[in-house]
């Protein structure tokens, strides 16, 4: 399966927060890429309203690099399955809203979201791993 990579200008959804993201999604062998792009969306809106004074410039999936963790986290959530998405944002001269570096660059920030049957995606937790 080939790397699919786009970027989507979002200000219709998010605005200046999430406008121009990059977005990837790696080969999967355990999630279509619908299923990846249901999880992406909850992380977006999560972003957006949550996250004051930064912005989203990339979100990705990437199986090689978090495939090993899924199994862990969906364990740990007591769910049938798991994904870890991975971020880019930047922050404000804020830091945010205050918690964050201010002015800074966060690489790899991991989005964790489990679901069972098949359902819909949980966001359970976020940060670095």
């Amino acid at each position: 399966m080939a790397l699919v990579f786009f970027t989507l200008a979002l200000a219709g959804r998010g605005g200046e927060k999430i406008s121009g993201s990059d977005i990837e999604i790696g080969p999967s062998d355990d999630y279509t890429e619908a299923e990846i792009t249901a999880a992406m969306d909850i992380v977006q809106e999560h972003f957006e309203n949550t996250f004051e004074g930064c912005t989203l410039t990339a979100l990705r999936y990437d199986e090689d690099e978090v495939g090993d963790m899924e199994a862990e986290w969906a364990e740990q959530y007591d769910a049938d399955q798991a994904i870890v998405l991975l971020s880019d944002f930047e922050t404000d001269q804020r830091g945010g809203d205050g918690s964050l570096n201010p002015n800074d660059t966060y690489a790899n920030w991991q989005w964790i979201l489990v679901r069972t049957d098949g359902g819909e995606w949980s966001l359970k937790t976020m940060g670095y791993g």
